[in-house]
């Protein structure tokens, strides 16, 4: 595999306008990851759709103004930089996003 096919192509920014969020699949099969999917302040961000708290889909919480709240047990992260503010201590796993124009793609192999 080269190093363009890392890149999974996630949608365009018609599915994610600013402010808002959405969940995807990178993949197939046991190898796919659920993936989430932030505009904040135009800038498209991806983390691992699981909460570090007990794994719950953070797709199933809310983004308002950064700020992203599991639903399951309301921990809140800043989606900037994916660092926990309640707690502080958690962490949230980024994959690099690319745009090629409107594109959106996600490098899923690799988490900073």
């Amino acid at each position: 595999m080269s190093a363009v096919d890392d890149w999974a192509y996630v949608g365009t920014l018609d599915d994610i306008w600013q402010g808002e969020m959405c969940a995807v699949r990178v993949g197939a099969g046991p190898d796919s990851v659920d993936v989430l999917l932030c505009n904040v302040d135009g800038t498209v961000l991806a983390y691992e759709d699981k909460c570090p708290h007990l794994a719950n889909p953070l797709s199933r919480g809310a983004l308002a103004d950064g700020v992203l709240t599991c639903a399951a047990h309301e921990w809140e992260f800043d989606t900037r930089t994916g660092d926990g503010l309640n707690p502080a201590s958690a962490t949230l796993r980024r994959y690099p996003v690319r745009m090629d124009g409107d594109r959106i793609l996600v490098d899923v192999r690799c988490a900073p």
